[in-house]
């Protein structure tokens, strides 16, 4: 008799089984459980991963366009024994079932050969239907009895889901009252241990229990890998039922379709799509008939290189002779996206030069190329604003015609870039999407192309006038909009990455003796004969904070802070590393030595590394100084970069070698490489190294800041042998960000911005065009005004005679009676030609889009390089072309020597926790308030302050992100206390209470009319000039009290996602009731509400 637990799990297996056949339209096979002492099913057949008979009736149904059977009994008997010898295992063991499986999935893809009949050629024979997913026949077994042929075991799993008589999905089920896990659990010891010959064909594993979880992956996901089935929507929190999941997961078109392109190998590991990488999919095959360009912006760590991967698959798979360029800004990413192609089964060109490139698309052979942005300038550098000796920089106009004449000359009227379907996909095209160099590529590439953007670090609203300056087609100007989104948050909600801790540890530093820093600084430029101008070079390079942070006794003191994590802290564990972020590669190398040599604590001997762009060259010390009593920042630089190789061992000699060392320990053996120190590398791209915790000791900020933090959210992977075994398990829980510079306003920034879902929003074709049109206007009147200024300069030297270089040389050296002080006569001359090769180089990019003529032009060309060349001889001849660096030995040692650190104190706990501000509404008390942030940062009156500052700016930023009007009124209210703050050297516990009152009052809002009492409605009111509203006060009320009560009771489920039918739907109803304003009235109406609701 069964028990009570084994009766609940029945009942829900009896619940699915039925929603199969009823909901989803399955065929329900049978129960197959064998009889007690039977090796055979209820049918008197062993059970299969393939079902003979199931395969046969779909491949005999299938017709010819005359309706003729399509094969012939001859192939259909000879493709079941091909397809069953393929399914068979070798070996048990776990690389024996992988390799079986990914062999076989690309046979189940293409299909098998045959002959019709021994006289004719062979036919690919498919065993599927990709084309219309209704011709497929769906079914389903439950207790499906299995005796492994290779071990003797057996084992029963609860639902088999077979198409077309081929095994493609596995299920096991719970109770509600079991974890889910148990299922995955199950599922891997059946694979692993019990009946891998079973899952041969299988493409995805499901794991559920009833009315809770659903989860899946496929054959060797580990268990931390497997996903939530969603919906494709923006919308956090909106989970599905476990019933919601299987109805969506196996309808029958979503399960083909997924089959098809949502399965991949990487490198020997078989992994499934997420649902936001299968939804991006959908979204950029719908739009491929029209070719229609756009981004697709998915979180770092989220997959976007797998999403490249398995869309390229589509494209070989669906267009006639296609061709998929793949182009990035950086080496080391070109080299990562051509590996993971790879190891996904591709064959590519990598391409090697401007040449090979040029070459490579004009022939037509390779379907898939991976290159560098840079390979489609005209010289293939990495740098191609190109100048002259006088500074002038090349226009674009000149630009592209020298690239059209270079590929003219080489191939003639021959060129174009052959294929029939070209899609070009752009990753991290945040940073490639603009300048030249993208120009030239669209211009090589031509129109008929089809353009993806992919990118996890999208433009902020706040830079898009700074990226329209580099573009010049207004055509052309943007990929387009956005094909998907999946938000950093989304990202964390999903466990896809992991949820960030941050810690802010303060080394306050001191000038220890001022009066004797003065005095020896005054005698280093007194017996050089600086002029004071060339004194006040040397004093502004010393007197800035990266010179401060990388003084001696600072570096010492946060080295100690850092080592005491790896003694005692974090990184005491084997599987715990990392990375260090420093200020300059100076400041790396300084930190490298004091791990290596100066520390009395030798944790990290031999288990640190530098890794940055620098490789050291004879060439950078040649010019050094003569005194070898004193080292120069490019000499230390020099001198411990060789250390470093020499430290790594035999064969390392340069810094690509150094750097693949460096990251195979640290990524493979964390316990024996600790902590790599870095400045910019492997801080972006998708394939650079995860940490455990990120030290950042640099002012980064915006994109650069959140990659950075990307580093530590991955999840953690337990680290492997080269056969597989699990040898140190990770129990990384989250990501730890140690600051050692007070960025906690710039993380909470950074995360906001890249989770708000605006991106690139908000730059429509007027937007742009507006942006656009200012920065030409203000590049021509600086021209214009600039050229006046040399030209007037120029007729005051023609009324002097100093009409030829080498007298007007001359007239700058010399001291003249009458005349200005030459150096004051100089630094006039500086500005105003300075000013002319400036202007010239900032509006070479936009000629084109302007009235100037060529000869005009020309003009403008050569007075640039007349002023430049001018310039840069009197800078020469007077000895103002001073190079402050000759005296960095003795300022670092000045430095080193008066600047006093204390040890690092640890202002913000990483586990404190604030979340008591989400509660603080306008009758919270402030003093007990201020008492509890003190008390959560463990009595740390100053870090509270710190956190709560940092707070403060999240709330106004995030509170009211849709109200523009009420968020500008409170960003100077905040603005205006800090520095009133400041100014009044206010208690930290002042600084804490005026902070909370602040956030007190915009959590209150701001006020509005009697009836607007909720944020959409302030929000329409405070923004309503916005959306033209009456002039009356009263009107306005009343229609935004319509909007707001239709809202409410009318609009759809998913009605805040712009996309959505349902908010396409909302603004049609809006259009409707309220004919008299615009379409792009109810567009700012429908923006307002959405965001503020």
């Amino acid at each position: 008799m069964a028990t009570y637990q084994e009766q609940r799990e029945r009942e829900y297996q009896n619940k699915l089984v039925r929603r199969f056949q009823d909901e989803l339209g399955y065929k329900y096979l049978g129960n197959w459980q064998y009889a007690k002492g039977e090796i055979v099913n209820s049918l008197g057949k062993q059970n299969s991963p393939i079902l003979d008979d199931e395969v046969r009736k779909f491949l005999k149904a299938q017709k010819k366009k005359d309706k003729t059977p399509k094969y012939t009994e001859r192939q259909i008997e000879d493709v079941l024994f091909q397809l069953k010898s393929k399914a068979r295992l070798g070996n048990a063991k776990m690389s024996g079932l992988m390799q079986c499986n990914t062999d076989l999935y690309d046979t189940l893809m293409m299909g098998i050969k045959s002959q019709p009949d021994p006289e004719s050629n062979h036919e690919d024979v498919m065993l599927f239907d990709f084309k219309d997913f209704a011709n497929n026949n769906f079914a389903i077994a439950e207790e499906v009895s299995y005796i492994d042929p290779l071990l003797g075991k057996n084992k029963r799993p609860d639902i088999v889901v077979y198409v077309n008589g081929i095994a493609l999905a596995v299920i096991e089920l719970k109770r509600s009252l079991v974890n889910y896990e148990e299922g995955i659990k199950q599922h891997l010891s059946n694979e692993r241990d019990f009946i891998p010959s079973f899952f041969t064909t299988t493409q995805f594993t499901i794991a559920s229990n009833d009315g809770v979880e659903f989860r899946y992956g496929t054959v060797g996901t580990p268990l931390k890998f497997w996903c939530k089935w969603k919906r494709d929507t923006n919308k956090l929190g909106d989970v599905l039922t476990e019933q919601e999941s299987y109805m969506m997961f196996f309808n029958k078109e979503n399960f083909m379709f997924f089959f098809r392109y949502g399965v991949l190998n990487d490198g020997g590991i078989k992994k499934v799509l997420r649902p936001h990488q299968i939804y991006a999919i959908k979204a950029a095959v719908a739009r491929m008939p029209k070719k229609e360009s756009g981004v697709i912006w998915h979180s770092q760590g989220s997959g976007k290189s797998l999403t490249m991967v398995a869309l390229a698959s589509y494209i070989r798979r669906n267009y006639k002779n296609p061709r998929v360029v793949v182009i990035t800004d950086r080496k080391e990413l070109d080299l990562q996206l051509a590996g993971t192609f790879i190891k996904g089964g591709n064959t590519l060109h990598q391409a090697t030069s401007s040449s090979d490139l040029l070459d490579t698309l004009n022939k037509g052979e390779e379907w898939l190329i991976c290159s560098l942005i840079h390979k489609f300038g005209a010289n293939g550098s990495e740098d191609e604003a190109e100048k002259d000796e006088s500074g002038t920089k090349v226009s674009l106009d000149e630009y592209l015609n020298e690239l059209q004449a270079i590929i003219t000359q080489k191939y003639g009227d021959n060129f174009s870039v052959k294929g029939d379907n070209i899609f070009v996909f752009v990753d991290e095209c945040h940073r490639t999407q603009s300048g030249r160099l993208h120009e030239a590529m669209r211009a090589i590439m031509g129109k008929e192309i089809m353009l993806i953007g992919f990118t996890g670090t999208p433009l902020l609203k706040k830079d898009k006038g700074d990226m329209y300056n580099r573009i010049k087609s207004m055509s052309e100007r943007t990929f387009g909009p956005y094909i998907h989104k999946y938000l950093h948050k989304q990202a964390v909600e999903d466990r896809v990455i992991l949820d960030l801790q941050y810690e802010y540890r303060n080394v306050e530093q001191q000038l220890a003796n001022k009066q004797k820093v003065d005095q020896k600084l005054a005698a280093l430029t007194a017996g050089r004969e600086l002029s004071d101008e060339q004194c006040r070079m040397v004093e502004d390079r010393w007197a800035t904070l990266e010179k401060v942070y990388s003084t001696k006794e600072r570096i010492e003191r946060i080295g100690y802070s850092i080592l005491d994590d790896v003694g005692f802290g974090l990184l005491k564990h084997d599987w715990s590393n990392a990375m260090l972020v420093a200020g300059s590669i100076y400041q790396a190398y300084r930190y490298y030595k004091f791990f290596t040599q100066d520390s009395s604590n030798t944790l990290l001997r031999g288990r640190v590394a530098v890794v940055t762009s620098y490789d050291p060259m004879d060439s950078d010390i040649a010019n050094d100084s003569a005194d070898t009593s004193k080292e120069t920042e490019a000499k230390f630089k020099y001198d411990w970069a060789k250390q470093s190789f020499k430290d790594a061992g035999d064969g390392i000699n340069n810094a690509d070698d150094y750097e693949k060392w460096a990251k195979n320990l640290f990524i493979k053996r964390p316990a024996q490489m600790k902590l790599l120190i870095v400045v910019n590398k492997l801080l972006t791209g998708f394939d650079a190294p995860c940490a455990t915790v990120l030290y950042i000791d640099n002012e980064i900020k915006d994109h650069t800041l959140f990659q950075a933090v990307c580093r530590v959210n991955r999840l953690g992977e337990d680290i492997k042998d080269e056969e597989g075994n699990v040898i140190v398990k990770t129990h990384k829980e989250f990501g730890r960000i140690i600051s050692f510079k007070n960025l906690f306003d710039s993380i909470e920034d950074a995360v906001v911005k890249f989770n708000d879902g605006e991106g690139f929003s908000g730059l429509d074709g007027v937007d742009v065009e507006g942006l656009l049109d200012g920065v030409v206007n203000k590049c021509k009147e600086k021209l214009k005004a600039a050229t006046e200024a040399y030209e007037g300069l120029k007729a005051i030297w023609e009324s002097k005679g100093l009409t030829e270089l080498e007298p007007l040389t001359e007239y700058y050296v010399a001291e003249l009676e009458g005349e200005d002080p030459a150096q004051c006569r100089r630094n006039l001359m500086y500005s105003i030609t300075g000013g002319m090769v400036t202007a010239y180089n900032n509006m070479s990019d936009y000629f084109c889009q302007t009235d100037f003529t060529p000869e005009q032009i020309e003009r403008f060309a050569s007075l640039s390089r007349e002023a430049g060349t001018i310039q840069r001889k009197v800078r020469q001849k007077s000895g103002d072309d001073f190079d402050p660096r000759t005296l960095d030995p003795d300022m670092r040692q000045l430095l080193d020597q008066h600047i006093r650190a204390e040890d690092a104190e640890t202002l913000v706990e990483a586990s404190a926790d604030f979340s008591f501000l989400d509660l603080i509404n306008d009758t919270t008390d402030t003093d007990k308030a201020a008492d509890e942030a003190i008390r959560q940062a463990g009595g740390n009156a100053n870090g509270a302050a710190e956190v709560i500052e940092g707070k403060a700016r999240r709330v106004n930023t995030d509170w009211n992100s849709g109200d523009e009007e009420e968020q500008r009124a409170f960003s100077e209210r905040l603005q205006a206390l800090l520095d009133q703050l400041r100014e009044s050297n206010a208690t930290a516990k002042e600084r804490i209470k005026a902070l909370i009152e602040h956030i007190k009052a915009i959590k209150h809002g701001s006020d509005a009319p009697n009836g607007l009492s909720n944020k959409r409605s302030k929000a329409l009111w405070n923004n309503r000039t916005a959306w033209n509203a009456p002039a009356d006060d009263n009107e306005v009320i009343e229609i935004i009290k319509k909007i707001d009560d239709f809202i409410y009771r009318n609009a759809g489920a998913n009605w805040q996602d712009s996309d959505s039918n349902a908010s396409w739907d909302l603004r049609d109803d809006l259009q409707a009731m309220f004919p008299s304003f615009c379409e792009q009235d109810i567009y700012e109406i429908y923006r307002l509400a959405s965001q503020n609701s």
